[in-house]
C-alpha cells in the first residue's frame, strides 16, 4: 500500500509540473511565482486602464472635433435703415439730492424693406420723443453708469416705442451721443 501512495503523490506532482505550477517545498506555489503573477496581472491591469483611457479621449476628442465642424457661420444680416432724430435728447434725471441731466442723441434701426415703418416713424416723431423724454426723466444718474444698464435702457426704449407701431417694429436703438452729468 505504501508503494501505492508514493506512486500516486508522484503522478500528482507530474501533473503539476506538466500543468505549469512547481511545487514549494511545503506543497504550494512558491512565493517568486507568486510574486511574478502579481506583478504580471499588475502590468495587465495597467495596460488596459492606459488603452482605456486613449480610448476614451480619442472619443471626445473626435465628437467635439464633429460638434466644431458642425457650426456655420451665418453671413452678417443686411444693414438696417436708420430714423435719425433732429434734435437732441436733454433730459434732468429723478436724482433728488443734486441736479443731474442726461444728453442723448440716438437713431432707431428698421428694416428698410418695411416702407409702411418709414412713414409710421415720420408721422409718430412727437410722440417717440414724448415716451424717450418720460423714459430718461424717471432714470437716476448711477442707473446709467455701466455698459449693461445703457443696455437695458436701450431695450426699454425699444420696447416703448414699438407698442405705439401698427406698420412694424424698430430692431435696434442706437445712442449715437450718450452724456451723464
Amino acid at each position: 500500500m505504501a508503494e501505492d501512495d508514493v506512486l500516486d503523490d508522484e503522478n500528482e506532482q507530474d501533473e503539476d509540473l506538466l500543468a505549469g505550477a512547481p511545487l514549494a517545498a511545503g506543497g504550494g506555489r512558491s512565493k517568486l511565482i507568486t510574486i511574478l503573477l502579481w506583478v504580471a496581472g499588475s502590468i495587465i491591469a495597467i495596460v488596459l486602464m492606459v488603452l482605456i483611457s486613449y480610448l476614451i479621449a480619442k472619443k471626445v476628442k473626435t465628437d467635439a472635433y464633429r460638434e466644431e465642424q458642425n457650426i456655420v457661420i451665418a453671413p452678417a444680416p443686411p444693414p438696417l435703415g436708420t430714423y435719425h432724430f433732429q434734435k437732441e435728447f436733454r433730459v434732468n434725471t429723478a436724482d433728488t439730492d443734486e441736479s443731474h441731466f442726461v444728453q442723448l442723441t440716438l437713431s432707431f434701426g428698421y428694416d428698410t424693406e418695411n416702407k409702411l415703418l418709414e412713414m409710421e416713424l415720420g408721422q409718430r416723431q412727437a410722440q417717440m420723443m414724448h415716451i424717450i423724454n418720460i423714459i430718461l426723466g424717471g432714470k437716476k444718474k448711477e442707473d446709467l453708469m455701466t455698459p449693461i444698464q445703457k443696455l437695458n435702457l436701450a431695450e426699454e426704449i425699444k420696447s416703448q416705442i414699438n407698442m405705439i407701431f401698427s406698420q412694424g417694429k424698430i430692431e435696434e436703438v442706437y445712442f449715437e451721443e450718450l452724456i451723464i452729468s
